[in-house]
Parts: structure tokens; sequence; C-alpha cells
């Protein structure tokens, strides 16, 4: 039996490259996130890349490097700045908790019924859950380094081979030339709504919210923007669940102007969901909140805070390729 497979030699070549292979992927899973990051910043950056290639006539490695500067400016220096403060001020909520007891007093005295806001959970759970979340990159510098020059690397021969990269993409893509073509035009008009229908959305939400907590006298600003980036993902919820309670606080407390202000300035960035999103729909697509949820979870849990981009995409394309299955191969058995 095994001379006959030995004999059988485009059988042992086949079963070597799988091999082979499976270590690959295997010992990239580590580093698997740099890849998907640079994937994402080569389409992010490509109409740009297109420009200086195509109509001001640079060379593909100036144009490349351009576009690494300018990630590492506009994107990844200030993602690390997010991240160290986000970390800093994650670490001291624990030390702040204290508010949680007079805001829970306050409540008491005025309502009929008695609440009780559980701060051990905060503690035991919430709080180590954002820790690791945000920390992954940051936990070993030594990994933090070989991610993000993998990253910038990878970005690198992403810009420069970007049509060859097409046209193989396209080879192995495993449908007929029309769903071929349709299912590169998909990816291209699903990256699009994810990252400008869902992430930008919620970047403005966010920031916006931050900024005017900040002015409302309310710390630890970079964190709960970041909650609010979050929970700008959320379906009909979305972030009036964080700025509803701190309204709330400031009228229980008599602190009405604040109150009645950041009631109005939540009802103005609600708003900018109601606009934005349906002309993004319109021109990209629309993708589903489901899809978007379940990719967070899945993204954070895997890639930490970096997964928050990566994982909508990874379940947009899952969803897209199922699509693609069935209409190409039912077809088929249907026939």
């Amino acid at each position: 039996m095994i001379m006959k497979i030995l004999r059988n030699k485009k059988l042992v070549a086949s079963i070597v490259i799988a091999l082979l292979f499976l270590f690959v992927v295997y010992s990239s899973i580590p580093f698997i996130s740099a890849f998907f990051g640079a994937l994402v910043l080569a389409f992010i950056f490509n109409p740009l890349n297109k420009l200086m290639t195509e109509k001001w006539k640079l060379s593909k490695q100036l144009s490349a490097w351009i576009i690494i500067i300018i990630s590492i400016i506009i994107i990844i220096l200030p993602t690390i700045y997010l991240v160290q403060g986000l970390i800093e001020q994650v670490t001291i909520i624990p030390e702040q908790l204290g508010k949680i007891q007079d805001l829970e007093e306050k409540i008491n005295n005025i309502l009929p019924f008695e609440v009780e806001l559980d701060k051990t959970f905060m503690i035991e759970h919430v709080v180590p859950f954002l820790t690791k979340s945000i920390t992954p990159f940051f936990s070993n510098l030594l990994q933090s380094f070989a991610i993000f020059f993998l990253l910038f690397f990878l970005l690198y021969y992403f810009i420069i081979y970007s049509k060859e990269m097409k046209e193989i993409v396209y080879d192995i893509i495993p449908f007929n030339k029309e769903h071929k073509q349709r299912a590169i035009e998909k990816f291209s008009s699903i990256t699009y709504s994810t990252i400008l229908g869902t992430f930008l959305i919620a970047l403005i939400q966010g920031a916006l919210l931050a900024i005017n907590f900040y002015f409302l006298g309310i710390s630890n600003i970079l964190f709960w923007g970041f909650v609010a980036v979050i929970l700008s993902f959320l379906p009909v919820i979305g972030i009036p669940i964080l700025w509803v309670p701190v309204a709330s606080f400031f009228l229980i407390t008599g602190q009405t102007g604040k109150g009645v202000a950041l009631i109005i300035i939540g009802i103005m960035i609600g708003t900018i969901d109601n606009v934005l999103r349906p002309i993004i729909n319109d021109k990209y697509g629309k993708i589903h909140p489901l899809v978007s949820i379940i990719g967070i979870y899945i993204g954070i849990y895997q890639f930490g805070l970096i997964g928050i981009f990566i994982g909508p995409l990874i379940v947009a394309y899952l969803v897209l390729f199922w699509t693609m299955y069935k209409e190409e191969y039912s077809i088929r058995f249907n026939k």
C-alpha cells in the first residue's frame, strides 16, 4: 500500500505541498492580523496608488513608500497613542468606582424601589475583558515589532504587485467567469461598505461623544469614546445606552444644564448614522448588523483591538462566498 502511494509521484508531491502549506498557515496564525491589516490598508489606499502611478507617473516603489509613510502617520501612530491611553484609563476604572456608590444612593433616594449597581461584576469581569482586548499587541514588545514590521512589509508588496495579486485571486476563485467578476465587484463593495458604513460612522460618533464628554467634565474620555465606538455597532440600542444614563445622572444630581446639553448632543450624534448610512448603503450596498456584531466578537477574541476591523470583513466575505457558491453550484445540481 505504502509502496503504491510512493510510486504515485503526483500524489506524493501533492501531499508534501499540502503538509508544507498547512505548516506555513499554522505557523502564521500569531501574525495573521498583520496580513489582514496590510490587505485592508492596501485596499483603502488603492485609489491613491492609482493616482500616483497612473496620473502622476510615479514609480510603484515610490508610491508604496509614500503610502507606508502616510499609514504610519495617520493610522499607526494615533492607534498606538489611543491604545496606550485606553490601557491607562481602563486600569484606573476600579479606583473610580466609588462614584457608582454615590450614584446608587442618589437614585435610591428618588425612586420608590431600590436599585443595586453591581460594582463587583465591573471589577472582576468587565475591566479584565477590556484590558485583554486592548493589550495583545503591546504585551510583548518583540511580537508587536514583528507584527508591525510584517504589516508594512506585506503592504509594500501588496501595493507594488496589486494587479498581479488581483489576477491570482481571479484565477483561484472557484467559480465561473461571470461569478468571478461578480465576486470581485462584491468584494470591493463589501469592503468599502464595511469600512465606511460601519467603522467610519462608529469612529465619528465615538470621537464626537468623547469630545463632548470632555467639555462636560467627564473623565476617561478615551475609554468612553472606545466604548461608544463598540456600542455604535449595535442596532437600535447603539450609543444612547451610554449617554442616556450619563444624562440621567446629571439631571438626578441637579446638573440640569449638563443633562439637557448631553441629551441634545446625543440626539445630534444619533442623526449622523441616519444621514450617512443610507448614502453609503446606496452607493456600496448594505452590511447586515448581525454580520458586524458576530465579526466584532470573533475579531476581538482572535486578534484583539484590530479585530474590530478584521472580524466583520471576514464574516462578510464568508457570506459573500456562500452566496456565490449557492448561485454557482445549486444551478448545476438542479440541472
